[in-house]
């Protein structure tokens, strides 16, 4: 099969999520919402439950507005106005946890006016530090999380079900690392928009079909022609907010830009770091602590120093920072990342967006100046 027509099935896949989460009920299986990378899937998944990203859609939220605060950001409320509509209506339950102040309020809206709809919910406690602490302590909130998928699910969780379920996640993210590493070339054959629809569409696919579907992919890749004029795109990373619109990433690259990689939870935030060999628990609790961290983790350094050996390990020539209107956490970060780069010498942009664009004339005459002055060396 060849490279595009797989992309294609990636790209049908997340179109269609809901009907194929509906189908996936149909033949028996139990799905298990869940809305930031912090929550470790690899627990569902040994629970015999089949583990889906909540993420937002397209149109108006009038029910979510009626429900939120008027200064929450626009994913929470689309993927809100999802669970009112009906759209969620196959799932058993939704894990969340305390990523920002917004995701909190899904939640709470969620677990008390869905409630009827999706009869489990549980939010854990993510450490905001980055320290053997921090491990341990949520190395005890995995325990009870586990401890409530039985009660509610009446399942047990074995130490080789969570083995053989962090052998499977771990394939996936190493495949995904395979998928990035040809991106490092200077004509690679996949774009970021292209990256980005692979790795939405493994978020709603149940893992096993979707590792097989990865490897196909990274076969067919082998003899595919690389990326038009990639030679004389600006090649680019990414950093920001919640991110799952993948035409706010192909205007960029349209407008002679290349994402060759990028710190997204739609990205390398989710699949980055394998879960080591050890005890389950502690394992996992250890690779999501310190995995590629988001803002709200601490020390900012060592996220610091992973955007930095990314600007080099892909050659990336400009930075482009996406913030969400109304994300606190990425807006504050900015300034921090912003530094950062002008250390190396490498320009950054910062555009402000909503969850799904309605118009995408300043970011295009913004980003054209962006591309116009790095390649002028202003």
């Amino acid at each position: 099969m060849k490279a595009e027509d797989i992309l294609a099935e990636f790209r049908q896949t997340f179109a269609n999520r809901h009907q194929l989460g509906r189908e996936l009920k149909q033949k028996g299986h139990r799905i298990v919402g869940y809305v930031c990378t912090y929550v470790p899937e690899e627990i569902i998944h040994a629970a015999g439950l089949t583990p889906v990203r909540v993420l937002g859609g397209e149109g108006e939220t009038p029910q979510a507005d009626a429900h939120l605060y008027s200064n929450l950001c626009s994913f929470v409320r689309s993927a809100v106005e999802g669970g009112f509509q009906g759209r969620y209506d196959y799932l058993e339950g939704l894990v969340a946890l305390n990523a920002c102040d917004h995701i909190r309020r899904l939640y709470d809206v969620w677990s008390i006016y869905l409630k009827d709809k999706t009869p489990f919910t549980a939010i854990l406690s993510v450490p905001g530090k980055i320290s053997e602490n921090a491990i341990a302590v949520y190395k005890e909130e995995l325990e009870d999380f586990q401890q409530k998928l039985e009660n509610h699910f009446g399942t047990k969780i074995t130490p080789e079900a969570l083995r053989n379920s962090i052998a499977l996640y771990n394939a996936t993210r190493s495949l995904l690392d395979d998928l990035y590493d040809l991106r490092k070339s200077a004509e690679p054959s996949i774009t970021g928009s292209e990256v980005m629809e692979v790795i939405l569409a493994g978020m709603v696919t149940p893992r096993e079909q979707y590792n097989e579907q990865l490897k196909a992919l990274l076969e067919a890749l082998k003899s595919r022609s690389p990326v038009e004029n990639a030679d004389d795109r600006v090649r680019l990373l990414v950093v920001g907010s919640e991110m799952q619109d993948v035409d706010f990433i192909k205007v960029i690259e349209d407008l002679g830009g290349l994402v060759v990689t990028d710190d997204l939870c739609i990205g390398a935030r989710y699949f980055r770091c394998l879960v080591e060999d050890g005890d389950p628990l502690d394992t996992l609790a250890r690779r999501y602590v310190t995995k590629n961290p988001c803002p709200r983790m601490r020390p900012q350094e060592e996220r610091i120093r992973r955007l930095k050996q990314e600007v080099g390990d892909f050659n990336v020539e400009g930075v482009i920072c996406e913030v969400m209107k109304f994300c606190d956490m990425h807006g504050a970060a900015y300034p921090i990342v912003k530094r950062a780069m002008d250390e190396i010498d490498i320009p950054v942009l910062k555009l402000e967006r909503e969850h799904i664009m309605t118009t995408m004339g300043q970011i295009k005459t913004r980003t054209q100046a962006f591309f116009e002055s790095i390649s002028l060396g202003v």
